[in-house]
């Protein structure tokens, strides 16, 4: 048992918890006979700046926290350390979990992500944009504020924007189905 998760605050957004007239399980069946795809992702943030990859998928460009797929056998600590010196080259330490939503796409064979988010702190390496990615574009440091502007999947800008004005500390955020299309 870790004592320090017994205290670890939890918010829950209201939308994340169906209530019994709308349990609809699964969301997507055609979905649930797939394997869910787990993404850990890492929010690093200083002096007014958050490091952030633009990724380009389908024609469409779009950003989000370094990160990627957890593989079998590995934590996702291990994971999101693993992809950010992939996509970022920054060793980084990994702190606690800040965030959790998934990505259900309602379409027959859609795909099922896990996305969780946790804080991390730069230990040694240069900014370079990783080659190994297909849809890696670049890595870079944005203003925090373009947290709330910048087009991103999934679409949780504001509440990275939230988890860096509490400095990481507030209560992790879990945010339910943040699935959206790419056209909306």
């Amino acid at each position: 048992m870790c004592p320090d998760y017994q205290r670890t605050d939890v918010r829950v957004k209201d939308e994340a918890l169906p209530m019994a007239p709308r349990v609809r399980w699964p969301d997507n069946p055609r979905v649930s006979e797939r394997a869910i795809r787990i993404r850990a992702g890492v929010l690093i943030w200083r002096d007014g700046q958050v490091l952030l990859v633009r990724h380009e998928k389908g024609g469409r460009s779009y950003w989000l926290v370094p990160g990627g797929g957890v593989d079998a056998g590995e934590t996702m600590v291990v994971a999101a350390a693993r992809e950010l010196v992939e996509e970022t080259g920054y060793i980084v330490e990994i702190g606690r979990l800040l965030l959790v939503c998934e990505a259900i796409d309602p379409k027959p064979g859609g795909r099922h992500i896990v996305n969780a988010v946790y804080s991390g702190a730069i230990r040694e390496g240069t900014l370079a944009v990783g080659v190994d990615d297909k849809s890696l574009r670049d890595a870079r440091w944005q203003p925090l504020e373009a947290l709330a502007e910048l087009e991103m999947y999934p679409p949780i800008g504001a509440e990275l924007l939230a988890c860096c004005r509490e400095n990481g500390t507030g209560a992790v955020r879990v945010l339910g189905n943040t699935w959206r299309p790419f056209d909306s």
